[in-house]
């Protein structure tokens, strides 16, 4: 985790093994990085991960249904995550026992429904026109940080969002000869991202970061494997690879996620989810052929251009 400076990764060690700080941000020592731009670090590699990602769930999509590539996710994540307390001798009654159960337990429910709506919509649709709809996500953040975090917003942020919006529309393209009802999935899914990272940000002191971890992907493996049964087709070796690099991926990007929203403003971080595009255009058109049509381009950088706009209000020293 390139540009990680030696206080910021022992810091994080300790939040994952639940032996550091129990809440608030850690205070920025001399010579080391501002908070914010930790937290900003943080999400672009955790939401790099989740480009990659997508790309390898749009793979699997290709003959697997969405469902159970969502099952083979949750399930290859939580195997990791065990593996890295066994590795690291946390115990288990630290992955299990949770001040905020019900927290953990809404923040699972929302990334099973979030992930759910994205695979199944990469069945039907492009990679990259999928996750221009789904990177409203940062959007809806935005939108519901106010209410439900109390976090100041702006008249600029909100102007951000419905300009966020209306690109959104313009990919979607609702009326339209093209519009498919897959395109509508991601936008569900980006909503229940939304309300995933409002929930990170009210849990993130209760818990250390490899307990909602384990409670995340446990609990969703264990809500995906309820629609196993009538979804299930054997998949093939090279599947099961795809299934266990997922979860290495999903390991990584969640632990960034986390703790960028441990140390950061929700609203600060959460427009940076952008990058994803970015990934998604380049391994769409290099695994799968696909260029991505005028519409998507256009409604896009309308997306990504509005969530800049948040990021760089955020960075202004004056404001």
């Amino acid at each position: 985790m390139g540009g990680m400076d030696r206080d910021t990764a022992e810091d994080s060690c300790e939040r994952v093994s639940g032996r550091g700080r129990s809440g608030g941000r850690p205070p920025a020592a001399k010579g080391t990085l501002p908070v914010s731009l930790r937290g900003v670090l943080w999400m672009l590699l955790g939401m790099s991960c989740i480009g990659i990602l997508d790309g390898a769930a749009k793979y699997l999509g290709l003959r697997l249904n969405g469902l159970e590539v969502a099952w083979g996710y949750f399930l290859a994540t939580f195997a990791c995550v065990v593996g890295y307390a066994l590795a690291t001798g946390v115990p288990p009654s630290r992955l299990v026992r949770s001040r905020r159960p019900w927290l953990q337990a809404g923040r699972a429910a929302c990334l099973v429904a979030s992930l759910s709506c994205l695979f199944v919509s990469l069945t039907y649709l492009p990679l990259a026109e999928a996750t221009a709809i789904n990177f409203t996500g940062p959007l809806f953040i935005v939108a519901l940080s106010g209410p439900l975090l109390g976090e100041r917003i702006d008249p600029g942020r909100w102007l951000a969002v419905a300009v966020g919006m209306c690109g959104a529309l313009i990919v979607v393209r609702p009326g339209a000869e093209v519009f498919h009802w897959a395109s509508l999935l991601p936008l569900a899914g980006a909503f229940f991202f939304a309300l995933l990272n409002i929930i990170t940000r009210l849990q993130r002191s209760a818990d250390p970061t490899l307990t909602t971890l384990a409670h995340t992907f446990g609990i969703g493996s264990a809500l995906m494997s309820l629609a196993l049964p009538f979804v299930w087709v054997a998949p093939t070796p090279a599947e099961w690879a795809v299934f266990a690099g997922s979860g290495v991926l999903g390991f990584a990007a969640h632990f960034s996620i986390v703790r960028s929203l441990e140390i950061a403003d929700a609203s600060t971080v959460a427009p940076l989810n952008y990058v994803r595009l970015v990934w998604a255009i380049g391994i769409g058109f290099v695994v799968f052929g696909n260029v991505p049509g005028a519409a998507t381009l256009v409604g896009g950088a309308i997306i990504v251009a509005s969530g800049l706009y948040v990021v760089l209000r955020e960075a202004d020293p004056a404001r």
